[in-house]
């Protein structure tokens, strides 16, 4: 169980190091929904769940477990600030950076701190 909450952590981390390009007001309100990747070659997955007042959850799959965390967020100075709340593994004073761009409607990018893109589709 302990290398499979590694695992976790480190899918965590992975996705939400990173730095933002910028975003506009109407980019704000495109984040609102849910978001998922899939990478079913490696069995791993994520889903944001973005509501308009600034609240929502990630999930991180791995395999056939999951794990939910409760997190606020806001876009400031073209920056997605994420904090995680009522967890173990981040102080709510830990701020994320996110670098996203939308590809189109449904599709969000999001790239991680070695440049590696991930694509997460709006459900």
């Amino acid at each position: 169980m302990k290398k499979n909450s590694g695992i976790l952590t480190v899918i965590l981390v992975f996705a939400l190091l990173l730095s933002v390009t910028g975003c506009s007001k109407k980019d704000e309100n495109s984040l609102v929904g849910i978001w998922e990747y899939t990478d079913a070659e490696n069995g791993l997955g994520a889903i944001y769940d973005l509501k308009d007042d600034g609240t929502g959850t990630y999930t991180m799959k791995v395999g056939e477990q999951e794990v939910t965390y409760e997190l606020k967020y806001e876009v400031e100075d073209g920056h997605l600030l994420v904090r995680f709340v009522n967890n173990e593994l981040f102080s709510e004073d830990d701020v994320f950076d996110s670098e996203f761009s939308f590809k189109d409607s449904s599709t969000l990018i999001i790239k991680d701190s070695l440049g590696e893109e991930m694509s997460f589709v709006k459900q």
